[in-house]
């Protein structure tokens, strides 16, 4: 059976051509989603990369990565990043914000549904392959190359199915991880805290004028670009100073950084801690608890009382959340998620200080009795064993506090003199000997007084005696080839001071036994005699 279209009725200007079926395809529209410029203030080495980075001629498509804590101003930086290199992609820019570490995060088919539409389309397909077959058809034709931002993702799985199969564009992805599987493999970059002059131009930039305060105001917010914003907001109502001495208080200070429930740094970190498994978030909650700067493996193995292999796998996994950093299998948490980590509830967390003390105590009680050996752990581990003593040392056991005396009295009265030889190490090695001044700038004896203050509870005759038996070994040591001639006057000068602030502090602590006394006398003697050994009779 043939089938006759006619048309009738109507005027037409002009023949009318009919045909079977007729496909028509709009124009692409050149997506223009790109955020407005914001403040931005420093940080132009890394832009300068990833503008490099983003300007690569023709090959495989790129795929860069932003990943840091949450708060560091990845967002900021990737917008900033795509202004400066508008000229390069004529294709348009294309921006999407997954919201990754949300309650609800964005699907990978409602975001090809928000860039159809950006790229023109009305009523993009159901099915989600054919969302994604349209979506990279629209891209291949574009007129030219075209920057797509994937801001805020928490998985590749996010990402992954927006990829552009055309080569000529560029991705750029925002995260809090570091994101690669076997389809996704970017080229990361780390984005770390401001320092200390980009903080303070940011704080300046916010206010509107320079103040002395900025400086302290920075550091207590540790440079972290979410943390200072919140500063300038709060800077409406009170002063630098003002705004610096609230932040003093540890305790309080993230509940001080808090201007709303779109500015506020606590909401971020919960953000990270909300994508944690159990395993995670129980050794994250006792990192924040230790109290020293840093920890090695097998001091986070004793706190979490775990495998070490355990530990470093969920430390690995946290620093790939950037909620703690490693350098040199050492690990360590930004200064204002320590904060936050000591307030995640964790059922272990007295007995985890309690076994980090144990720890500590054991490796105390086996450091060979010499310079060397003791400096080096000294220098690695003072500040933990100090703080983690002042924590919990009372509490402990006579023995394992007695260990660990001994390690913080080797902390307290020696780590000046230790940095002194480190100093004197380096200029050997190097052929030459140290500065003077590199000497003054890192000895540091006013500690000492601390001992007496925090050992004011312990038993007097055990706790001089220690200290006794270890001036008189760092007496016997000035004989030691470590100490330079240009770093060995400094070393008795040192020794010297030591040797007084153990008199003042035992006078505090009740005075000397007689044994004691003696024992002190025939020292200060001995130092002098050496000293003036040393100084050609001077």
């Amino acid at each position: 059976m043939e089938t006759e279209n006619s048309i009738t009725g109507g005027s037409f200007a002009a023949g009318v051509l009919q045909v079977g079926s007729l496909s028509l395809d709009k124009p692409a529209t050149r997506p223009s989603g790109l955020p407005p410029r914001g403040l931005f203030v420093g940080r132009e080495p890394l832009l300068a990369d990833l503008v490099t980075e983003l300007a690569t001629g023709e090959g495989p498509l790129l795929v860069s990565a932003l990943a840091g804590l949450g708060g560091i101003g990845k967002t900021a930086l990737a917008v900033e990043a795509a202004h400066r290199t508008r000229h390069l992609f004529p294709g348009g820019t294309l921006f999407v914000d997954l919201r990754g570490y949300d309650e609800h995060p964005v699907a990978p088919e409602q975001a090809l549904d928000t860039l159809l539409r950006a790229l023109g389309e009305d009523l993009p397909p159901e099915d989600p392959a054919a969302k994604q077959h349209r979506y990279r058809t629209l891209l291949a034709a574009a007129d030219g190359p075209l920057l797509l931002i994937a801001d805020n993702a928490s998985s590749p799985a996010q990402v992954t199915p927006l990829l552009p199969g055309d080569p000529r564009h560029r991705v750029l992805v925002t995260s809090r991880h570091v994101l690669s599987d076997r389809t996704l493999t970017p080229h990361h970059f780390r984005v770390g805290t401001l320092d200390e002059d980009e903080s303070v131009a940011l704080l300046t930039e916010l206010s509107g004028h320079p103040d002395p305060a900025f400086t302290e105001v920075a550091r207590l917010c540790g440079h972290l670009p979410l943390a200072l914003r919140v500063a300038g907001a709060l800077l409406t109502d009170r002063t630098p100073a003002e705004l610096a001495t609230d932040l003093t208080d540890t305790r309080e200070r993230l509940t001080e950084l808090d201007y709303g429930p779109d500015l506020t740094v606590r909401t971020a970190f919960d953000l990270s801690h909300h994508h944690l498994a159990p395993a995670e978030a129980r050794l994250f909650a006792l990192l924040g608890r230790h109290p020293g700067p840093d920890l090695a493996l097998d001091a986070a193995t004793a706190l979490a009382d775990l495998p070490e292999r355990e530990t470093l796998r969920l430390l690995r996994s946290l620093t790939r959340a950037h909620l703690v950093e490693a350098a040199d299998r050492r690990y360590r948490l930004h200064d204002l998620v320590k904060l936050y980590a000591a307030e995640r509830p964790a059922d272990d967390a007295e007995q985890g200080m309690v076994r980090l003390a144990r720890f500590y105590a054991a490796v105390a009680a086996t450091i060979e009795p010499n310079l060397r050996a003791r400096g080096e752990w000294i220098s690695a581990e003072g500040e933990n064993v100090f703080a983690t003593h002042h924590a919990v040392g009372f509490g402990l056991d006579p023995h394992v506090s007695a260990a660990l005396d001994d390690g913080i009295t080797w902390y307290l009265l020696q780590s000046a003199v230790f940095r002194a030889i480190a100093v004197g190490n380096v200029g050997a090695a190097r052929g030459s000997a140290p500065h003077r001044e590199d000497l003054t700038e890192m000895i540091r004896i006013e500690s000492v007084d601390d001992l007496f203050t925090s050992s004011a509870s312990l038993p007097r005759g055990p706790e001089l005696s220690s200290l006794l038996v270890l001036l008189k070994e760092l007496t016997a040591n000035a004989a030691q080839p470590e100490l330079t001639p240009d770093v060995l006057p400094e070393y008795f000068r040192l020794l010297s001071d030591g040797l007084c602030r153990f008199r003042a502090g035992a006078e505090r602590m009740g005075g000397l036994l007689g044994p004691q006394e003696a024992e002190l006398r025939e020292l200060e003697e001995q130092l002098t005699d050496m000293a003036k050994g040393a100084t050609g009779g001077r």
